[in-house]
Protein backbone atom coordinates (compact mmCIF):
# COMPACT_ATOMS: atom_id res chain seq x y z
CA UNK A 1 0.00 0.00 0.00
CA UNK A 2 1.28 3.57 -1.10
CA UNK A 3 0.40 6.26 0.48
CA UNK A 4 1.35 10.15 -0.63
CA UNK A 5 1.80 12.98 1.65
CA UNK A 6 2.48 16.61 0.49
CA UNK A 7 4.15 18.03 4.00
CA UNK A 8 5.65 21.87 4.06
CA UNK A 9 9.01 21.59 4.97
CA UNK A 10 9.07 25.26 6.42
CA UNK A 11 8.21 24.40 10.27
CA UNK A 12 10.67 23.36 12.70
CA UNK A 13 7.64 20.17 13.79
CA UNK A 14 7.37 19.36 10.01
CA UNK A 15 11.34 19.05 9.47
CA UNK A 16 11.26 17.13 13.07
CA UNK A 17 8.36 14.84 11.17
CA UNK A 18 10.01 14.50 8.19
CA UNK A 19 13.61 13.20 9.63
CA UNK A 20 11.47 10.66 11.74
CA UNK A 21 9.79 9.25 9.17
CA UNK A 22 12.90 8.91 6.87
CA UNK A 23 14.54 6.75 9.82
CA UNK A 24 11.69 4.17 9.52
CA UNK A 25 12.71 1.26 7.30
CA UNK A 26 9.24 0.68 5.86
CA UNK A 27 9.31 4.67 4.33
CA UNK A 28 10.73 4.77 1.09
CA UNK A 29 11.28 8.82 0.25
CA UNK A 30 11.22 9.29 -3.58
CA UNK A 31 11.92 12.06 -6.21
CA UNK A 32 8.80 14.07 -7.34
CA UNK A 33 8.41 13.53 -10.92
CA UNK A 34 9.05 15.81 -13.56
CA UNK A 35 6.22 15.29 -15.54
CA UNK A 36 3.42 17.86 -14.40
CA UNK A 37 0.20 17.50 -15.56
CA UNK A 38 -2.35 21.25 -16.44
CA UNK A 39 -5.67 21.59 -14.85
CA UNK A 40 -7.31 20.60 -18.17
CA UNK A 41 -4.82 17.20 -17.92
CA UNK A 42 -5.95 16.57 -14.60
CA UNK A 43 -9.78 17.07 -15.03
CA UNK A 44 -9.59 14.90 -18.36
CA UNK A 45 -7.72 12.14 -16.04
CA UNK A 46 -10.72 12.14 -13.24
CA UNK A 47 -13.20 12.31 -15.69
CA UNK A 48 -11.83 9.13 -17.06
CA UNK A 49 -11.83 7.37 -13.91
CA UNK A 50 -14.95 8.49 -12.64
CA UNK A 51 -16.12 6.54 -16.08
CA UNK A 52 -14.44 3.40 -15.17
CA UNK A 53 -15.23 3.15 -11.57
CA UNK A 54 -19.20 3.73 -12.91
CA UNK A 55 -19.00 1.43 -15.60
CA UNK A 56 -19.27 4.06 -18.65
CA UNK A 57 -16.02 2.59 -20.28
CA UNK A 58 -13.56 -0.18 -19.72
CA UNK A 59 -10.17 -1.08 -20.19
CA UNK A 60 -8.06 -3.95 -21.61
CA UNK A 61 -4.53 -5.69 -20.51
CA UNK A 62 -1.64 -4.75 -22.19
CA UNK A 63 -1.93 -8.44 -23.33
CA UNK A 64 -5.28 -8.26 -25.10
CA UNK A 65 -3.81 -4.91 -26.72
CA UNK A 66 -1.41 -6.27 -28.30
CA UNK A 67 -3.56 -9.39 -29.21
CA UNK A 68 -6.21 -6.99 -31.02
CA UNK A 69 -3.42 -5.16 -32.55
CA UNK A 70 -2.39 -8.93 -34.49
CA UNK A 71 -6.27 -8.87 -35.55
CA UNK A 72 -6.29 -4.87 -37.23
CA UNK A 73 -6.87 -5.07 -41.22
CA UNK A 74 -5.04 -2.14 -42.65
CA UNK A 75 -6.52 -2.81 -46.28
CA UNK A 76 -3.06 -2.96 -47.74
Amino acid sequence: MTHTFHIDGSSQKAKALLEFLRTLEFVKEVEQSDVVLTDEQLRIVEERRKNRLNGTSTTQSWQDVKGNLGQIDTGL
